[in-house]
């Protein structure tokens, strides 16, 4: 059995050799094969599933307070983990951000009408909560990759990416001042980032209320309302 076994694989050897063009169709096929595999965790037909058991990133359990916050500080503070999808209109173009996998997908829909992901990319290594600014994007907070992270839509690309150190997990986006403002739950602080050039740069930065797991913002006044998820108080800022 042995040999009439190892007597086949010579043969198909020969005829490989013999033909320029087979070769490289095995070639190719061998590629995609081995292409597909590194995309891809064992188990699991989804080449963004990077993990075989998937789980949102979640904001960091913050320190104890230093000192009293500036602003307008009221009593209170809940927090209520979000939905493992969220969904967007960017651009005039429904969008996902999918926080099991920390991705971004433009949304299509099936001859019948019925939603359907199309394009995707990866966002960062933990991605939590997201924003649409008046520029066309998606702005997106990688949580555990500590980054900010800014897409554009059709065709789905990443336009900037820029460190957060802290635990970055609330997003609110100021469209009148082009200001997202980012909870750092790690360290008790919300920063405020100018994102209307090429290249986010920093503009504000304020310690905050216990545990920052949310932030709003009054796009007339600027004011921005920062929520701890603890009963650590509700904190309104005026920049």
């Amino acid at each position: 059995m042995t040999s009439g076994r190892t007597s086949w694989i010579l043969e198909v050897h020969d005829v490989l050799q013999e033909d320029p063009i087979l070769r490289r169709l095995a070639a190719l096929i061998l590629t995609t094969a081995t292409l597909t595999a590194c995309g891809q965790s064992e188990g699991t037909q989804d080449p963004l599933q990077v993990a075989e058991v998937l789980e949102a990133a979640k904001p960091a359990l913050s320190p104890a307070q230093n000192g009293t916050p500036p602003g307008e500080i009221t009593p209170g503070g809940t927090f209520t983990e979000g939905d493992t999808t969220q969904k967007f209109q960017v651009n005039g173009r429904n969008v996902e951000l999918d926080r099991l996998r920390s991705a971004v997908f433009e949304m299509t829909t099936d001859d019948k009408g019925a939603p359907n992901r199309g394009a995707g990319l990866r966002a960062g290594d933990g991605a939590t909560n997201g924003v649409p600014d008046r520029y066309g994007r998606l702005l997106v907070v990688d949580t555990r990759g500590g980054e900010f992270i800014a897409f554009s839509v059709n065709p789905l690309i990443m336009r900037q990416r820029y460190p957060l150190p802290g635990t970055p997990y609330g997003i609110a986006y100021d469209g009148k001042r082009d200001i997202a403002w980012v909870t750092l739950t790690e360290r008790n602080e919300v920063v405020g980032l100018n994102v209307a050039g090429g290249e986010p740069t920093e503009k504000h930065r304020f310690p905050t209320v216990r545990q920052p797991n949310t932030v709003s913002v009054d796009q007339e006044s600027g004011r921005v309302t920062v929520t701890s998820g603890d009963n650590g108080g509700v904190q309104v800022i005026s920049p």
